[in-house]
């Protein structure tokens, strides 16, 4: 490797390494405060970096809140273990059998991730209409749901995003109500209730 390229990739790293300390220190204020109150400067504190540093990242609180959010989401479709060890990078060459995630299996570590940063999803809902949701939506179709279709020769994919677009939203509705109540029901009940939609 060049000592050019290492440079480089030294520094995008520690570019990268920076943006996940603020969005950690988001997380960890969070925990104690509405999104509404939290400032930049709240953020930069946390992280131990200055405004400027806030700045070469993200424009607002609300492009960190998004991107927090996100990250969590590629993480968990990275590093979520499964019992059949799924990664979902990996759907187009999975079987057939496989691939149906809307069992318990898949379901139960999902609820569990969401229950354990609910304080992070309740701050993105609540704050959803400042930002295009839409992206979070299209990188899981794309991700998953445009895959899983075409290995059962559905290969229209404006007929895909329209239909999933309705089953994202009504697991979002129940997500929404069950973080809203600050996860009180148990994971198990609330799988039950997303199965039991499905099947209707």
């Amino acid at each position: 490797m060049h000592k050019k390229d290492d440079k480089m990739n030294r520094s995008e790293s520690k570019f990268h390494n920076t943006a996940v300390k603020m969005q950690n220190a988001l997380m960890a204020l969070l925990e104690d405060r509405d999104f509404s109150e939290i400032s930049i400067m709240d953020v930069c504190r946390s992280a131990e970096v200055n405004r400027s540093t806030f700045y070469a990242h993200y424009e607002t609180m609300h492009d960190l809140l998004e991107e927090t959010y996100r990250a969590l989401i590629e993480i968990f479709l990275a590093e979520c273990s499964f019992g059949a060890n799924v990664d979902f990078r990996d759907i187009r060459n999975m079987k057939k059998d496989d691939l149906n995630f809307c069992t318990p299996e898949y379901l139960v570590p999902y609820l569990n991730y969401i229950k354990a940063h609910r304080t992070l999803y309740r701050a993105f809902v609540k704050n959803a209409r400042s930002f295009e949701t839409e992206k979070t939506d299209d990188m899981l179709i794309e991700t998953i749901c445009l895959p899983i279709y075409e290995r059962h020769g559905v290969t229209d994919k404006k007929l895909v995003t329209y239909m999933q677009k309705f089953f994202l939203r009504g697991i979002e509705a129940i997500l929404h109500e069950w973080v809203g109540n600050n996860c009180a029901d148990d994971v198990q009940f609330v799988c039950d209730a997303i199965m039991s939609c499905i099947r209707t």
